[in-house]
C-alpha cells in the first residue's frame, strides 16, 4: 500500500522537480520493501529485480539532484510525505518457512499488480510534468523528464512480460520457482552494469 500521491497541478519547475524527487524517494522505499517481500517468499529472482531497481532508481534520483544543481544552481526540496508499506503486518510475526503455496501465489500476484500500478501512475505523472515544462518553455527540463518517461515505459514493458507469463501459467508455483534462477542471473548482471557518474 502506497499512500504517497504526486501533486499533478504544479507547473513551476522547482515544484515539479520537488515532486519528482519525492516520487523517487517513494519508489526507492517500494523497491527496498519488495526486495524483502520476495526474499521472504524465497523468490530470489524477484528479489534481485527489486534490488536492481532500488539501486538504479537511487542513482537516477542522484542524477536528477545533480542536474538541478549543475544546470540551474538550485537544490531540490525534500518534501516527501506519505507512507510506503508493501509488506503485510502479519508477515513480521511469521517465518518464511511457514508461508504456504496459496499465500505465495497470492503474494506474487498482489506484489506485481501493486508494482505495475505504481509504475503506470509514475509514467502518467511524469508525462504531465513534461507537458507543463514544455508549455513553460523549459525545453532542457522537458527533455530530462521525457527521458524519465522512457525509463518508466521500459520498466513497464519488463513488468508486463513477467505478469503476462504469470497469468499464462495461472501463477503456477512450479513455473514461478523455476523462473527465479534465470531472473536472478539477469538482474545480477544488470546490477554489475550500473554506472555511477
Amino acid at each position: 500500500m502506497i499512500t504517497f500521491r504526486s501533486k499533478t497541478d504544479v507547473t513551476d519547475a522547482d515544484a515539479i522537480f520537488s515532486e519528482i524527487n519525492s516520487r523517487f524517494i517513494a519508489a526507492i522505499m517500494m523497491h527496498d520493501q519488495l526486495a524483502d517481500y520476495f526474499d521472504f517468499l524465497g523468490l530470489k529472482g524477484y528479489k534481485r529485480l527489486h534490488e536492481y531497481q532500488h539501486l538504479a532508481e537511487s542513482i537516477e534520483r542522484r542524477k536528477i539532484c545533480k542536474y538541478r544543481i549543475e544546470r540551474h544552481g538550485k537544490l531540490i526540496q525534500n518534501a516527501f510525505s506519505g507512507e510506503v508499506k508493501m509488506i503485510p503486518d502479519s508477515w513480521y510475526s511469521a517465518k518464511s518457512i511457514s508461508v504456504g503455496k496459496g499465500t505465495k501465489q497470492k503474494a506474487v500476484e498482489d506484489g506485481f499488480l501493486a508494482y505495475r500500478e505504481w509504475e503506470e501512475e509514475t509514467k502518467e505523472v511524469y508525462q504531465i510534468y513534461a507537458a507543463a515544462l514544455l508549455e513553460k518553455g523549459n525545453v532542457e527540463d522537458f527533455t530530462l523528464v521525457t527521458s524519465l518517461v522512457d525509463d518508466v515505459s521500459n520498466e513497464l514493458k519488463e513488468i508486463d512480460k513477467i505478469i503476462l507469463d504469470l497469468i499464462s501459467t495461472g501463477y503456477d508455483m512450479v513455473h514461478i520457482t523455476e523462473s527465479q534462477k534465470e531472473l536472478h542471473k539477469k538482474y545480477k548482471k544488470r546490477m554489475k552494469e550500473i554506472e555511477v557518474e
